[in-house]
């Protein structure tokens, strides 16, 4: 029989007993009941009850669940509904799942590859191949492949956990001068990147009002001025290059005249040297060395200067 039924029974058949308790509950009140603390579950984000496993992703709070969900962690991302908050994960376990069947050509995905915009599976570069597909020309491959026979895009996945695959930071229209606009301009598009590309054109069009608007804000006439003097320093140090280059220029054509001078008094020595059979070569040769010498100091001068 249960404890407070045989302490209900008790107190019935002792009403002084029953009135002490009375009185005793009237004074401390309600005896507490345990309550358990709410955590944030690490791995879906859920408040949840700390009772070593979340009641919605059911992952466990243990040290070695932690690290085991970190081993697997990585960039790539699985849009799912019924667990939308979930980590990334790595680029083996994209393959695992793709041999398990739970990822499919319609699966929508993102990671290094697409620049962690959202994507179909069949049309992400790097995961489309493991499905059967191409994910540029879409013709069917081998999963095992390593290019596309037909259009020959390369079927690489990118292995490290630790590269997302961002795209390089450009201002948008309005926000910087037209010439470093152009310098900073997206490139063409790559193959298998085209539905990249055009999200990142719809974002742009997107917020091109609020550039606009943002042109009243002091900051952006910041960021203007110290675009519009890194031009200019370009432009400086672009002069300056230039005029060491015609420096440069003209120290060359100095040098390969001089060269050339050297080149015919040379035959010239060695004709004369062969056909002169006087006395008076000997006088004659040093004074034609006398010449040589002082044309190579004049090159040695012009190379050093």
């Amino acid at each position: 029989m249960p404890d407070g039924v045989i302490d209900q029974n008790r107190n019935s058949r002792n009403p002084e007993r029953q009135a002490v308790m009375d009185e005793a509950l009237a004074i401390v009140g309600e005896s507490p009941s345990p309550s358990l603390r709410s955590i944030v579950c690490p791995f879906c984000g859920m408040i949840t009850p700390d009772t070593g496993r979340c009641h919605s992703c059911l992952g466990r709070f243990d040290p070695l669940s932690r690290q085991a969900t970190q081993n697997q962690m990585g960039p790539w991302s699985i849009r799912d509904d019924r667990s939308p908050h979930r980590p990334g994960c790595s680029y083996e376990t994209i393959k695992r799942l793709v041999e398990q069947g739970k990822i499919t050509q319609d699966t929508i995905i993102r990671g290094p590859s697409t620049r962690q915009f959202w994507m179909l599976a069949k049309h992400s570069p790097g995961v489309g191949h493991l499905l059967g597909v191409c994910h540029s020309c879409h013709v069917p491959v081998q999963p095992d492949g390593f290019a596309c026979p037909n259009c020959h895009a390369s079927f690489v996945g990118e292995r490290d956990r630790q590269h997302l695959g961002l795209g390089p930071s450009r201002p948008l229209p309005g926000q910087g001068l037209p010439e470093v606009l152009a310098l900073r301009a997206e490139p063409a598009v790559q193959p298998g990147l085209a539905g990249a590309a055009s999200t990142t054109i719809g974002v742009a069009s997107g917020n091109r009002v609020q550039s606009d608007e943002n042109q009243s804000n002091p900051d952006n006439s910041i960021d203007l001025s110290a675009a519009r003097k890194a031009v200019e320093e370009s432009t400086v140090r672009a002069k300056r290059w230039r005029a060491a280059y015609e420096s440069q220029r003209r120290q060359a054509w100095v040098v390969l005249t001089i060269a050339a001078m050297i080149t015919l008094a040379a035959l010239a020595y060695a004709v004369w040297g062969s056909l002169s059979q006087n006395p008076s070569h000997s006088v004659t040769q040093i004074d034609l060395n006398r010449d040589i010498a002082e044309v190579v100091l004049c090159y040695n001068l012009v190379i050093y200067s």
